[in-house]
């Protein structure tokens, strides 16, 4: 958690996806990001009724090397208002890679108050490293 903004991921091997069967060279993975605030957005001591998500950075590795390095403004077209006690807000979305093991890992910006009104400096937040790998046996 930093400034009072909860992030949790996690992440999924994709079977079904066609152009594995087609190529034998790449997997695909699903992730779900989960965010919130469960009791104040909080920023050098001061509280924030809200935050706003203004941008992600994503660093997609397969094995040690860094396959795609990603930013840009929301995410999926959004960009989650966040209020303390509020239900989570999830996401999902999915990348490629030509083998297992990968990992995501990076930042995401808020804004205190709203994109429309900030009402302090933008702060980020860490997302640890989550792995992307393919389970010994799929049923």
């Amino acid at each position: 958690m930093t400034n009072g903004v909860k992030v949790r991921a996690s992440a999924v091997f994709v079977p079904e996806y066609p152009e594995r069967r087609l190529s034998g060279e790449r997997y695909m993975y699903a992730y779900s990001i989960r965010l919130s605030v469960p009791e104040a957005c909080m920023l050098g001591g001061v509280y924030y009724s809200s935050c706003q998500l203004y941008s992600r950075h994503w660093i997609i590795r397969w094995r040690d090397r860094v396959v795609s390095d990603v930013n840009g403004e929301g995410v999926i077209g959004k960009y989650p208002l966040l209020f303390p006690g509020q239900e989570e807000f999830v996401y999902e979305s999915c990348t490629p890679l030509l083998g297992s093991p990968g990992s995501v890992e990076g930042s995401l910006t808020f804004i205190p108050g709203k994109l429309s009104r900030p009402e302090g400096k933008p702060f980020e937040v860490t997302v640890a490293p989550f792995p992307l790998e393919t389970p010994e046996y799929i049923f």
